[in-house]
């Protein structure tokens, strides 16, 4: 259709600057203001759109002008290519593209980058942090699922399994979703995983928001409090304090050597001990079984001695941030065990004669150096009584202020100060 080869390069040219522009600014390569860079963006794609929707208008009105007035059949080949190309392009692309529409279902549209998605992919997902779920589109089976890990009742893990399928199948129900649902669980398994697949084709915007409350239904049913089970396995014998989450905040290694562990890095000198926390509790590997919270704690209250100052010292400093975080959760049974850990951490220092370790523990965190100055008072007084004074003048959590001035008034009334 041009006149020259060199009104087909200025075209070109100009095409190939305006989009060297929009990349450079996509990647971050020039800044311009947001405002300003999206009103350009959507002139310049409505001006792209306009141009090649007149640009193929023009070229195929050409091509049928030239073949009636001078039986030029070239043209026509060259279009029945470009048809069919184009045709064999979007089938190709149709599971892309019915998977960037569920996204925007699931996220916010300025998170989804659609070159992200490659056109052959097999398996499209994402993850939803509001519902804790996960979900995918299976190119290959034309089915969209949603698949979610939920956590039981550690009273009857296996009862409430069975319920909770039901529960999450009468949730699809009564939002008109038709869907195969099916739930794996290891028996005696604190958590268990459930799948929901359905056609696709069926997933309009609607059923995806119903689809979505339903999990977020699911995932308000949850177990939220801690479990306690024995682990037997290639890593010896190890019981432990959980969370609806797999994270181990305490732990006792009985066999082959006897340790114990308390949440972070305190605690378990040996490698395999060190692996079984940082792995989470894998149900498949070993055997498990459900202990009750009295049964954990009786064993764990059988620990009179630590392994060196270093050991009550790093114990000490960590129930002291379990114990003022569970008083901001309003945690009464975690703040009576984490108490009983300071105290006893305590003890330890005490009767070791650790004055350094005492000074150190109120010179870090503001919860140890309350728990410092009130139980070691008695051997090291002056430390106590400025600790005490720090923290009422410069500490910024009212908490700690509030008991640390119960704790000085006490003093006073007592004759200590």
């Amino acid at each position: 259709m041009a006149n020259s080869l060199t009104d087909v390069l200025i075209a070109v040219g100009v095409i190939a600057v305006v989009a060297l522009v929009i990349w450079l600014f996509e990647t971050g390569k020039i800044r311009m203001n947001e405002r300003l860079g999206k009103i350009l963006k959507k002139i310049c794609g409505v001006i792209f759109v306009a141009v090649g929707i007149a640009y193929l208008v023009a070229l195929a009105g050409f091509i049928i002008y030239k073949f009636t007035t001078e039986g030029d059949c070239q043209g026509i080949f060259v279009l029945g290519i470009a048809c069919v190309t184009a045709g064999v392009s979007w089938y190709i692309s149709r599971w892309r593209r019915r998977w960037v529409k569920f996204l925007k279902t699931f996220m916010p549209k300025d998170k989804i980058r659609h070159g992200d998605w490659k056109l052959r992919e097999k398996y499209f997902w994402t993850f939803d942090y509001t519902s804790n779920a996960q979900y995918g589109l299976r190119s290959a089976d034309g089915i969209f699922d949603g698949q979610a890990r939920v956590w039981l009742d550690p009273s009857d893990v296996d009862k409430d399994a069975s319920a909770r399928l039901d529960s999450f199948e009468e949730m699809l129900a009564k939002r008109g979703i038709k869907a195969n649902c099916a739930l794996t669980h290891i028996p005696g398994c604190i958590y268990a995983d459930i799948v929901a697949e359905t056609n696709y084709k069926s997933m309009n915007s609607d059923n995806q928001d119903a689809f979505r409350d339903a999990f977020h239904e699911l995932d308000g049913m949850n177990y939220q409090g801690d479990y306690y089970a024995e682990y037997h396995g290639e890593l010896g014998t190890i019981i432990f304090e959980s969370n609806a989450g797999n994270a181990i905040s305490r732990a006792i290694r009985t066999e082959p050597r006897e340790e114990h562990y308390i949440d972070n890095d305190c605690g378990f000198q040996s490698e395999e001990a060190h692996y079984f926390i940082e792995r989470g509790v894998d149900w498949t590997d070993g055997t498990y079984s459900l202990i009750t919270a009295k049964e954990f704690f009786a064993l764990w209250r059988e620990r009179l001695d630590y392994n060196d100052k270093d050991d009550a010292y790093s114990f000490f400093e960590q129930a002291s941030l379990m114990y003022f975080a569970a008083a901001a959760n309003g945690d009464k049974k975690e703040q009576a065990n984490s108490r009983w850990d300071i105290e006893n951490a305590a003890k330890y220092l005490i009767s070791h004669d650790a004055k350094d370790e005492m000074i150190e523990l109120m010179a870090i965190y503001e919860q140890s150096m309350y728990w410092a100055s009130r139980l070691f008072v008695d051997v090291i007084p002056e430390y106590a009584y400025d600790t005490a004074n720090r923290l009422v003048e410069y500490s910024d959590n009212p908490y700690i202020v509030s008991r640390t001035k119960r704790l000085i008034a006490q003093w006073k009334k007592g004759g200590k100060l």
